[in-house]
């Protein structure tokens, strides 16, 4: 049975949400969750580490592109605990995209980093990356502190919709094919995170959003006025 769980804006969240929602996710369900920008659809990482094949079309993961009806060989963005995962889910990484996930994480700022081996194939882009982001949502900080995991979340709208910045903007499609779902009314950013890749040496956004152009250039150069 689903259950919907209401929590306070910009306040820790009840540990019975988070406990129970992310025994959800640990089990390999599915979740909807508020994060900072929009609400997203998204699983526990951990429940399918194990595998580097892509999981059959009951389990959770496999549900959030039949759900958003978006092609199975795109890939779903990993919310992280903070810098530290940079290390353990990115190799190669420049010191770029270090600099500016220091100025902006957690935040409205999503980093295109090559994937390490721990991270499995079927998680992974065609050239073999990752997104990250750590988020500013309490919701989002305890449940990746109680699954003990990064948790793969994209927007919960069906693909080419806009995506939903309040519990009240999500599909009742996109909410009846949940197992969990938490509902902190409005975010706080009402707009999806900048999408950054730093993969060639320099920066480019692959999309604008939450975070501006000026912010993330300003940043740059602070960091290398420092060098």
């Amino acid at each position: 049975m689903q259950r919907i769980y209401r929590v306070a804006p910009d306040a820790h969240p009840h540990p019975l949400a988070i406990r129970d929602a992310a025994t959800v996710l640990q089990a390999g369900g599915l979740a909807l969750v508020p994060t900072e920008t929009v609400y997203g659809v998204g699983v526990s990482v951990a429940a399918y580490a194990g595998s580097q094949d892509m999981p059959d079309e009951t389990t959770g993961y496999a549900r959030i592109f039949s759900l958003k009806q978006r092609d199975v060989r795109q890939t779903v963005p990993w919310l992280v605990a903070g810098v530290d995962a940079l290390d353990r889910f990115g190799v190669d990484v420049p010191p770029q995209t270090y600099r500016l996930a220091q100025a902006f994480w957690p935040g409205a700022l999503t980093l295109i980093v090559k994937a390490a081996p721990c991270v499995p194939a079927f998680m992974q882009a065609d050239d073999g990356t990752v997104a990250l982001r750590a988020s500013a949502s309490p919701v989002i900080q305890a449940l990746i502190r109680v699954c003990a995991s990064p948790l793969a979340v994209t927007s919960a709208n069906t693909h080419g919709m806009p995506a939903p910045v309040s519990f009240d903007d999500v599909e009742p499609r996109i909410l009846a094919g949940v197992d969990a779902a938490i509902d902190a009314g409005t975010t706080p950013c009402r707009d999806a995170s900048t999408i950054i890749s730093t993969l060639d040496g320099t920066c480019r956004i692959i999309r604008q959003g939450a975070l501006s152009a000026e912010r993330i250039q300003s940043a740059l150069s602070s960091s290398s006025a420092l060098d």
